[in-house]
């Protein structure tokens, strides 16, 4: 599938890929976790950190932009806080983890991160930005600052290979934009390899 080349279509359109991926993500883990695999607790929490700080990433580089919604931002943070201190708890120490406590938290956070992803992605279609008044280049500048925050920070080894696992297979060549070598090699063959084992097989997730 082709990549819009309006500019106020594009935003929306990386906005609806990227949120796409956290909702898989979390389907995945609340659908496991209510049958956490004993055997491969390592690799499941490390799926599970690796969605969370994928999330917590992209919540964070909204503040440069268009986001308003304050009170949503600040439930998703103090979840995301509180599921990440339970995972961290739990690979310090396996006797920690707490797969009732990851559950219920999860959700209960259902509704305020899916209400959000869904009415940020409403905030920002192509027509709502014309009303608002914003100028092509500022349309420019948000998607140029969103593209610079994914790529300077958080840890590329965990959150690009969730980000590509976890987008659809009509959209993986031409989101997120990157050149061939990065995507064809670059990723599957160096960076996914760090945390190849987080790909828990019954999740049918592939690092590519």
């Amino acid at each position: 599938m082709t990549t819009p080349t309006d500019t106020y279509e594009l935003l929306q359109f990386n906005m609806i890929r990227a949120h796409d991926t956290f909702k898989l993500g979390y389907d995945n883990i609340v659908k496991i976790i209510a049958d956490p695999p004993a055997k491969d607790l390592k690799n499941f929490l490390g799926y599970c950190e690796a969605w969370a700080v994928s999330v917590e990433d992209h919540h964070d580089s909204e503040k440069m932009d268009f986001s308003q919604e304050e009170e949503q931002h600040k439930v998703i943070h103090e979840g995301l806080e509180k599921l990440l201190g339970l995972i961290h708890a739990a690979q310090a120490d396996h006797a920690q983890f707490k797969a009732a406590e990851i559950r219920e938290l999860m959700v209960n956070f259902k509704e305020p991160l899916y209400a959000h992803l869904d009415e940020e992605v409403e905030h920002i279609a192509a027509e709502n930005l014309r009303t608002a008044g914003f100028e092509e280049p500022e349309v420019l500048a948000m998607i140029s600052q969103l593209e610079a925050h994914a790529k300077s920070s958080g840890n590329p080894f965990l959150q690009v290979p969730y980000m590509r696992s976890h987008t659809a297979p009509e959209f993986k060549d031409s989101w997120p934009p990157m050149p061939w070598v990065l995507r064809k090699v670059v990723i599957p063959f160096m960076l996914a390899k760090r945390y190849s084992g987080f790909v828990i097989s019954h999740l049918r997730l592939i690092w590519t």
